[in-house]
């Protein structure tokens, strides 16, 4: 049988390879999740009909979950590090989502990379970049430019170009900066750590800013709306400011029973997430800010969450 002189094989070669281009810029392996339906059911009563999709390490492996459908994927072409004890974790791959949720920087092997959801990616290298272990690079962009966020070798905070690394643009170099830095949304603010304390400075300023640590502390974070937080020893909660006055705003408890590590925002100010992160512990769970509602997911590395218009 002939269609208008197309044999039915070559109209299924057709199919087949528009089918596959109009996916190019998904993952293509799916894998079971035993945790689907709670997970759907979970994000439906916390985020109504958002779209939302978290992507983790699961060594050797990059895995995205999409929170509508409970699917997991596995990421091709990507290797990630960092699974078993306190030292290999600061391998781990630390991924950020850009704003539209279509690409992703991580780290991999003392080098900086951003990838599609296909796999396709690209080191980005800029010789005053700092890759070492626990750094974390995010992804700003300023209406215009893609930019990748993160500490120099100088101890300052730098924004990389994703589309030319040769340029960069030095936006706070007042005081020692080490591996944690992030920039708030509207890019008016940065928090980071200087060894000792946290702090938070105007981009652009030359002092080191208000300090907003009391005591040991660790692994500042920024929302898209202009706070910042910074998390506790014990890791029983973070404590968020607001990054203009250093005025102290709330805090966010670990779920009952566990650890709150690694804490990483979403595109969007209500949303959060980050994983338990103690003694190989590995849960992660998704954050509603406001009143501390948590969604458990399943386990993994340095969850970062994307979350869509209504």
């Amino acid at each position: 049988m002939k269609l208008n002189g197309f044999g039915i094989p070559v109209l299924i070669a057709i199919a087949l390879i528009w089918a596959v281009s109009c996916n190019a810029d998904e993952p293509v392996r799916r894998l079971p999740n035993p945790l689907a339906q709670v997970v759907v059911s979970g994000w439906q009563k916390m985020a109504g009909n958002r779209a939302g999709k978290v992507i983790y390490g699961e060594p050797p492996k990059m895995m995205v979950l999409d929170l509508q459908s409970g699917v997991r994927r596995e990421i091709p072409g990507i290797v990630t590090a960092g699974f078993g004890n306190r030292r290999r974790r600061g391998r781990s791959p630390r991924p950020s989502w850009a704003p539209d949720g279509r690409r992703f920087v991580y780290r991999f092997n003392g080098a900086i990379f951003v990838s599609d959801l296909s796999g396709r990616k690209k080191e980005i290298f800029n010789e005053l970049m700092a890759t070492g272990d626990e750094t974390r690079w995010t992804w700003f962009y300023d209406g215009q430019t893609d930019w990748l966020a993160g500490p120099s070798k100088v101890k300052t905070v730098i924004l990389v170009k994703v589309s030319d690394p040769s340029i960069i643009e030095t936006v706070y170099a007042g005081n020692k900066v080490v591996d944690h830095c992030e920039l708030t949304g509207s890019g008016k603010y940065v928090v980071y750590d200087d060894g000792s304390d946290i702090y938070v400075s105007p981009v652009g300023g030359n002092s080191k800013g208000l300090k907003i640590s009391t005591g040991q502390s660790c692994r500042p974070c920024a929302s898209p709306d202009d706070r910042v937080a910074w998390l506790t020893v014990p890791h029983v909660k973070y404590l968020i400011f607001d990054a203009l006055d250093g005025r102290f705003l709330s805090d966010l408890h670990a779920p009952p029973g566990e650890e709150l590590y690694r804490l990483n925002w979403s595109n969007h100010p209500d949303f959060a997430v980050h994983m338990f992160g103690s003694n190989g512990n590995e849960r992660m769970h998704v954050r509603l800010v406001g009143n501390g509602g948590y969604l458990y997911i399943g386990n993994g590395w340095d969850p970062d969450l994307w979350v869509g218009a209504r």
